[in-house]
């Protein structure tokens, strides 16, 4: 997989929101200023989705079928059997599933991240900037009618449109569970390219435009579990909890043991880490790094890895989050080769680094 740098892309629309940190204000619309590498980045996204469509094999709980407001059966619009080693094999009804979205009807792909590395890498991305566990949901429709009626969801998500236009109607008082929409709410036709934020527990309603649509929608949780138990700290002492420190946020999050997919073991097990082999950090949010003298002490997944302070630089570049090939990787840093190599082998064996391909 190449030309798709999934933290770029994902970057741009969090700062296109306005935002560096978690989007927390009220509704935000942003509109890209032009084409180029935000357009090519979402034909990749895009791409992801028509390669999820065509996966055998993908658990038939990743995919719903809505029509009217109710679910569809499954067993008219997928196949499934359980095979050899009880492993089950699920196939989509092609023939169902275009009449039934000509018609009106959305398919919905939840976790689409689990689906497609272009998908997985840029939520990763998004978990990294946003400081907070994301997934992204797909919505596929092409009728004019809303599958979901006016509704509001228990977490933020961030809507990017990718195919065609869809109308979005979200009401501008965060918080607003009401079943109707006030009046000045926000009233806009999303095209492609366009993203909207839409704060958690904020009344919308969604409709198509008469033409095939596809939207992602990130789901997110900004420092949920985090703030709650300092919260919880807090009433245990009878004080009120004051707003977390960020330093205090981000040595904490280290400590979550949350992991991303991938693994090592090619590199594990033959010792080969070659120039295109690709490298990005385990942890779901950015390591804890602090230095001591000539001492480094990285935080991630919960433990604490002590290297030396020369590997600083080497780390940071790691720490960032996205995917860097080794030869990227050697060609950036100020140590050796072998110094680079020998820190990889060794994030690769104590899994805090994933080395692929």
């Amino acid at each position: 997989m190449t030309g798709f740098d999934a933290f770029a892309h994902a970057r741009a629309l969090l700062t296109g929101l306005g935002d560096q940190e978690p989007p927390g204000g009220g509704v935000r619309l942003y509109e890209p200023a032009g084409e180029g590498a935000q357009q090519s980045a979402d034909e990749a996204l895009l791409a992801g989705v028509w390669s999820a469509l065509a996966r055998p094999g993908a658990l038939a709980t990743n995919f719903r079928l809505v029509e009217s407001g109710r679910q569809v059966d499954r067993s008219r619009w997928m196949r499934s059997r359980v095979g050899d080693g009880e492993v089950l094999h699920t196939t989509l009804v092609p023939a169902y599933l275009h009449s039934a979205v000509e018609r009106g009807a959305t398919l919905v792909i939840s976790h689409l991240e689990a689906l497609d590395e272009r998908v997985m890498l840029w939520c990763e991305a998004l978990e990294y900037l946003l400081r907070a566990r994301a997934w992204v949901n797909c919505y596929i429709t092409a009728g004019e009618t809303s599958a979901f009626d006016v509704h509001s969801d228990d977490h933020d998500a961030l809507i990017l449109q990718l195919l065609g236009r869809k109308h979005w109607e979200v009401d501008t008082r965060v918080g607003a569970r009401a079943g109707d929409l006030a009046p000045g709410s926000l009233d806009r036709v999303l095209a492609p390219g366009m993203c909207l934020s839409v704060p958690r527990d904020t009344a919308h309603r969604v409709s198509g435009t008469g033409e095939l649509t596809v939207h992602l929608t990130v789901g997110y949780e900004p420092f949920a579990d985090v703030r709650e138990e300092a919260r919880a700290a807090h009433e245990l002492v009878g004080h009120t909890a004051p707003d977390p420190d960020p330093e205090w946020l981000a040595a904490r999050l280290a400590l979550r043991p949350d992991r991303r997919a991938g693994a090592s073991l090619r590199s594990v097990l033959t010792g080969e880490v070659g120039a295109a082999t690709r490298i990005r950090w385990a942890s779901r949010y950015p390591p804890y790094v602090t230095v001591d003298g000539d001492r480094l002490t990285v935080t991630t997944m919960g433990r604490r890895i002590r290297l030396d302070r020369r590997l600083e630089r080497t780390v940071a570049l790691l720490a960032r989050g996205g995917v860097l090939t080794f030869g990227e990787l050697a060609a950036d840093s100020d140590l050796p080769d072998s110094d680079v190599r020998a820190l990889v082998a060794f994030g690769a064996r104590h899994d805090f680094l994933i080395c692929e391909g």
